[in-house]
């Protein structure tokens, strides 16, 4: 297939790993506007061609002519506007596990020729309203589980020794979500200063804090790192490695009830959710009923909080020696409610929607 006639666009690296399984399929370029985003996905994926788009130098820039003269432009996010003066056929894939969706936010993406559907939680939330009835969906699963390795001891072994952290010790893996929202400045120097020895740490802040630091993202690095290093067996991930390769090596995930957490269900990994004046499960109900998101997925929901122990972080700080122990022992008492939240947003644990959501362009698009 002619490669540029799909080209892949993305402003944020949250959506890269979704559109870079599509093009292992599909050939075609990835373009972005962010010089951090592009530089995030050749070292995650070389195979795959990157060119930039400017809005200033206009043809003059690769990524500015691979977009205009694309048959099919292939995205993870809205940009309604950015993407309205191209002619080619467009198509979403949907970046993170998209875990909220209103009206609203249907509204924002029915542009799109094609909506790949991530699984059965968002084809019931687009079925829930009359414009969704309109809009040309095809059920694809989830794209980034395509790049998830095969858990096993000798691929656990590989992977922490490259991360040079200890293959004696269980993994405790933090998530954050996004500045402003996420528990980053509550959690990450308390994780470190009161784990246990015998756990590895690897603490990763959200890709738009790690990518497109401020200065005080980068104070908080330094002094993580410093932390980090006298410690021992702890990595701080600042997206130089994937989502996947830190999951797959995770005996527990600790993060904000965020997408991360979602994914981690696939391997069914032992949870542990943060709560914060900033982010908790009223802070998501009430913006679940701002957005108008249907009562029912808002209620559905908020049972991520109940796949796993719930901490509570304030302004005291707070002792996680015990916790994390706690939150790997008592697992099997939440199995039956992982795997019924899984089923929910993913359904089945294949990893070829990269070839679905191919071969639906191909039908649909081209």
């Amino acid at each position: 297939m002619n490669a540029d006639r799909v080209i892949y666009f993305s402003k944020m690296f949250q959506a890269v790993p979704h559109l870079a399984q599509v093009a292992r399929e599909l050939d075609g370029a990835f373009v972005s506007s962010r010089r951090s985003t592009l530089k995030a996905a050749r070292a995650h994926y070389p195979e795959l061609t990157c060119a930039r788009y400017s809005r200033y130098f206009g043809a003059l820039s690769k990524g500015n002519r691979l977009l205009a003269d694309a048959d099919v432009i292939v995205t993870g996010s809205p940009y309604r506007s950015f993407l309205q003066p191209y002619s080619a056929k467009k198509c979403t894939v949907f970046h993170g596990t998209y875990m909220m969706l209103s009206q609203h936010a249907l509204e924002q993406n029915a542009h799109f020729d094609l909506l790949c559907v991530i699984g059965p939680r968002m084809k019931a939330m687009i079925e829930r309203f009359p414009l969704g009835m309109n809009l040309r969906t095809v059920d694809t699963g989830f794209l980034p589980f395509c790049e998830y390795p095969e858990r096993d001891a000798a691929q656990r072994e590989r992977v922490l020794k490259r991360l040079g952290l200890s293959v004696n010790n269980r993994t405790v893996l933090y998530t954050s979500s996004r500045r402003g929202f996420g528990s980053w400045q509550r959690a990450a120097e308390q994780l470190v200063r009161s784990a246990p020895a015998d756990f590895n740490l690897i603490l990763r802040p959200h890709p738009s804090q790690a990518l497109t630091s401020r200065r005080r993202d980068r104070e908080s690095f330094r002094h993580i790192q410093q932390l980090m290093t006298r410690r021992g067996n702890a990595f701080l991930d600042l997206s130089s490695r994937a989502l996947s390769e830190v999951l797959s090596v995770a005996d527990l995930v600790v993060s904000d009830a965020n997408s991360p957490s979602e994914e981690a269900l696939f391997y069914d990994v032992p949870q542990l959710f943060i709560e914060t004046p900033e982010c908790s499960r009223d802070i998501i109900q009430a913006i679940g009923v701002k957005e108008a998101m249907h009562p029912d997925d808002l209620a559905q929901l908020l049972t991520l909080y109940d796949c796993g122990l719930n901490l509570t972080i304030k302004d005291a700080p707070v002792d996680f020696s015990a916790i994390l122990d706690k939150a790997i022992a008592d697992a099997p008492a939440y199995a039956q409610q992982r795997q019924a939240y899984f089923s929910w947003v993913f359904g089945g644990r294949d990893r070829m929607a990269h070839q679905r959501v191919a071969e639906a362009i191909k039908t649909y698009l081209l």
